[in-house]
């Protein structure tokens, strides 16, 4: 069976966690800077603000951040999801002894590189650690809304999940990741 070549790449959420709040910090410093130079009349504004009424600025710039927020929810997402692939296949590669890694050896073993996160590896830290259910019953939560961000967003998503604000996000995705590690 090929072995999976795991990335050096990964992300930290603390890191996705710092690059968003730089980056709302940078949003509201922009949104500031349009204000004041239109009340201002400075001739130092970006064309695009120029005609805008100040509603339509404050539209535009809370549009960002929750576009913002979005973007950095689905990271925070799949940075977790790594974790729990990578927490897979070291576990089966380096033969943890535990009960969960030989039932990951088992499933490795069946379905080769072709596991799935939600009824392979999920299901089964859910098991094995009854105690944390709860959480990977919110990480299975949080995989609706990244499946509808991933897509595009073209199905009613009150329908099959519901969104998930970035604070939330980032304290479901660290206790994941508090107890993988």
């Amino acid at each position: 069976m090929a072995r999976v070549s795991l990335s050096e790449s990964k992300k930290s959420i603390e890191d996705i966690w710092s690059w968003y709040e730089d980056q709302k910090e940078g949003l509201r410093y922009l949104k500031n800077s349009v204000i004041t130079a239109i009340l201002n009349s400075s001739a130092v504004v970006n064309p695009k603000f120029i005609t805008l009424t100040s509603d339509e600025i404050n539209d535009y710039f809370d549009y960002s951040e929750e576009e913002l927020e979005h973007l950095v929810c689905f990271d925070l997402i799949s940075a977790t999801e790594g974790a729990l692939r990578s927490d897979f296949y070291s576990k089966v590669f380096n033969k943890d002894k535990s009960n969960l890694g030989r039932t990951f050896r088992q499933l490795h073993k069946e379905k080769g590189n072709k596991i799935s996160l939600e009824a392979d590896i999920i299901e089964n830290w859910k098991d094995a650690y009854t105690a944390s259910k709860i959480h990977f019953s919110n990480l299975l939560g949080l995989l609706k809304y990244r499946h509808w961000l991933a897509h595009g967003r073209y199905w009613d998503l009150t329908k099959k999940g519901r969104r998930f604000y970035v604070q939330e996000t980032y304290d479901i995705t660290e206790e994941i990741i508090d107890l993988i590690e």
